[in-house]
Parts: C-alpha cells; sequence; structure tokens
C-alpha cells in the first residue's frame, strides 16, 4: 500500500464496493434515493472506492450528483471488446486453491498485460468522463487497485503519483476487459482483485457503512473486518436487486433495472442510516 492512507480516527466514513456497470448504477441509484430521504452521501469524512465504487465515490466526494452516472459519458473511448477465454483463464489462475494471494494477483496481471485488453489512454479517458470529475476532490478519497508488480494493494489518493482519472481506471481496470494502466512506471489494475470493498482502509472511522454491490457474488476477506470499534452499517442488494442484476455485470440491458431496484432500496437504507449518518 504506497500511499499513505492515515488511520487517525475520523468520524464517518463510506465504502464503496465493485460491481461493474451494473453494480455502479445500484450505487448510483441508491445515493440518488438515499439523498431524497434525508440522507446525503457526500457528508461522509472518508470515501474508499473499490472498482465501480471508485467511480461513485470520487462523484460523491467531490460534492457531484451520482444520478448523472446512468448518462453515458460523452467520449470517443473505443467499444468494449473482452476476450471471455482469457478472462476465463486469468479468473481460474486467481481462484486455484492453495496459493498465495499476492503471487496469483502478479500471475493475473501478466495474463492482463499479454490480452491486450486496448489502449490504458482510451480506458483513462472513458471512466474519466464517465466521472466527469478531473481533480481529486478536496475531500478525503481513497481508490484502490493492484500493483501487477507485487500482487499488492495500492491505495491512491490525492498525494500520490496518480491523477484522479488514472487512478479510477486502475481501480476498474477489470482484467481481461481492461487494460492495466501504466502509472509512474509500474502497471495497475482492479482493485476488487484483493476485495470486493477494501473496507479496512475505513479503520480508524467511528462509523463505517459499506455499500456492497456484489455481496452475493463475492466474500469479503478478513481484512475487511478489521474496523475496531467502529459502528459497521452494510447494505447489499436485497433479492430484487440481485435479480434485477442478473450474472452479467456487463449487461447494458440491465443497467436501468438496476438504478431503479438501488433507488427502491433506498427508503430502507435510509432508516439504517438515520441514527448514524450526519445532518447536513
Amino acid at each position: 500500500m504506497s500511499d499513505t492512507v492515515s488511520s487517525k480516527g475520523f468520524s464517518v466514513a463510506l465504502v464503496l464496493g465493485g460491481g461493474g456497470p451494473v453494480g455502479l448504477t445500484w450505487l448510483a441509484g441508491l445515493a440518488t434515493g438515499l439523498r431524497d430521504n434525508g440522507i446525503d452521501l457526500t457528508l461522509a469524512d472518508r470515501f474508499v472506492g473499490t472498482s465501480a465504487g471508485s467511480v461513485v465515490g470520487a462523484v460523491l466526494a467531490d460534492g457531484g450528483d451520482p444520478a448523472r452516472l446512468l448518462r453515458p459519458p460523452s467520449t470517443s473511448a473505443a467499444p468494449v471488446r473482452a476476450d471471455p477465454a482469457r478472462i476465463a483463464e486469468i479468473f481460474a489462475v486467481l481462484r486455484a486453491p492453495g496459493q498465495d494471494p499476492a503471487q496469483a494477483r502478479r500471475r493475473a496481471g501478466e495474463l492482463a498485460l499479454a490480452a491486450q485488453a486496448g489502449d490504458p489512454d482510451e480506458h483513462i479517458a472513458r471512466i474519466g468522463g464517465l466521472a466527469g470529475v478531473a481533480q481529486w476532490p478536496a475531500r478525503d478519497l481513497v481508490v484502490t487497485a493492484i500493483d501487477i508488480t507485487t500482487g499488492e494493494l495500492r491505495a491512491w489518493t490525492k498525494a500520490g503519483a496518480a491523477s484522479l482519472p488514472e487512478a479510477l481506471a486502475s481501480s476498474t481496470a477489470v482484467p481481461g476487459v481492461f487494460p492495466p494502466i501504466p502509472i509512474d512506471g509500474r502497471h495497475y489494475f482492479d482493485g476488487g482483485l484483493r476485495s470486493p470493498v477494501n473496507a479496512d482502509l475505513a479503520a480508524g472511522a467511528d462509523v463505517v457503512v459499506i455499500l456492497e454491490p456484489l455481496a452475493h457474488m463475492f466474500p469479503r476477506i478478513p481484512s475487511d473486518r478489521e474496523l475496531g470499534s467502529a459502528t459497521e452499517v452494510s447494505i447489499v442488494p436485497d433479492e430484487e436487486g440481485v435479480a434485477a442484476f442478473g450474472i452479467d455485470v456487463f449487461d447494458s440491458a440491465a443497467l436501468a433495472p438496476a438504478y431503479a431496484a438501488g433507488v427502491r432500496q433506498s427508503a430502507d437504507a435510509a432508516l439504517l442510516l438515520k441514527d448514524v449518518w450526519p445532518e447536513g
């Protein structure tokens, strides 16, 4: 974890997990609905974003409207063309039993580089255009990625070497779908390959709220529970939300239903948060 992430006590941390485009729109719908129910997620003291959650986290940390994430970005990036066989090969490496996780991520990184899944600059433009935030916000935003050289977590912050679009692109660089992103002489890819939420980066908060789009698909890792004495609130898609997601998190037909599921679920989520979330 090369960037310095302070564990000094602070009040409220918002952790946003990965989930592909479908999970991103569920998060955006949930955030929009929560705002309409009196819970403004932009008031968090720290935002921890992984993969799709990093994009939503950047918008919220910048004080933006998450509803605009449902609109496609106006960039000229090439269409996404994934190789299913290469993706299957990469994830078979990651899921093989009895291996060191960091070593598995290093090997997956080698395969991701060999996949040549597009131009890194195009992915930076794609994700930067989607977020619509060019500069690191003044708020405390942490964006997760994996260093291919070491297989270890890189927690990008505004004090690090990455521009915000580069950090977001690296966090969302699903191996075999998008290219690893070169930053400061190394390559980085999807932060969700270590944990779907990387919640330990919220350690030090009094309250940790974790939004997990793919909780029904990917379990947390042990370090995600290392939150000290913090009050933890976890919000995951309900049964209707899971049904709206389907099995393909890149399915464009599922975007609007996932967004609607997030908005619908926000009323119940607001009840969970009303006693712990700060007032504007």
